[in-house]
């Protein structure tokens, strides 16, 4: 038969976008190297935020992060995700609680050449409202007062690694 040709027409977005489907795809990657803190309260790590703005009501959120440097005592650090100042996927655990922990490279402690990295993802249901923005933040506690460097070693001298840290953040229609 015939083929039909739509201009202008209207859908409703349950048929354009249906449950499931991706609404929008934000990232923030930086290359700043800088030494921090990490105490027994969360501390934001480096440039790690995001805000999105959401384009569908109740959606659900992927949060993806990748994180390149070095911490000492790194079997001491947790790292998690804060929603507007609130950790999520915790389920109202206590600080002690983490999402992730520093991957150790080397055998030993080495807090001069060795870098650690952080990889995980979790996925955030929210009752999100169209239009009013949502801050995602990479968050790090520790049982006391330690050191990170972002995005590089403790030594940056000749042939030590360096590196970069991102936050992706995945809009995806509930």
């Amino acid at each position: 038969t015939g083929v039909t040709t739509l201009s202008n027409q209207v859908f409703p977005a349950s048929q354009v976008f249906p449950a499931g489907h991706v609404l929008q795809v934000v990232s923030t990657l930086t290359t700043t190297q800088a030494v921090q803190t990490i105490t027994t309260s969360d501390t934001q790590v480096g440039l790690l935020t995001k805000t999105i703005t959401p384009k569908g009501a109740n959606s659900d959120f992927l949060v993806v992060v990748r994180w390149f440097g070095e911490c000492s005592d790194s079997h001491d650090i947790i790292f998690n995700i804060q929603q507007d100042g609130t950790r999520v996927n915790i389920n109202g655990q206590g600080r002690i609680y983490g999402l992730a922990m520093p991957l150790l490279t080397y055998h030993s402690a080495d807090d001069s050449s060795t870098p650690n990295n952080v990889n995980f993802s979790t996925l955030v249901s929210t009752s999100s409202a169209i239009g009013t923005g949502i801050t995602f933040k990479v968050v790090a506690d520790a049982n006391a007062s330690l050191t990170l460097w972002n995005n590089r070693c403790f030594d940056t001298g000749s042939g030590r690694e360096m590196g970069t840290s991102e936050i992706i953040i995945t809009e995806i229609k509930g």
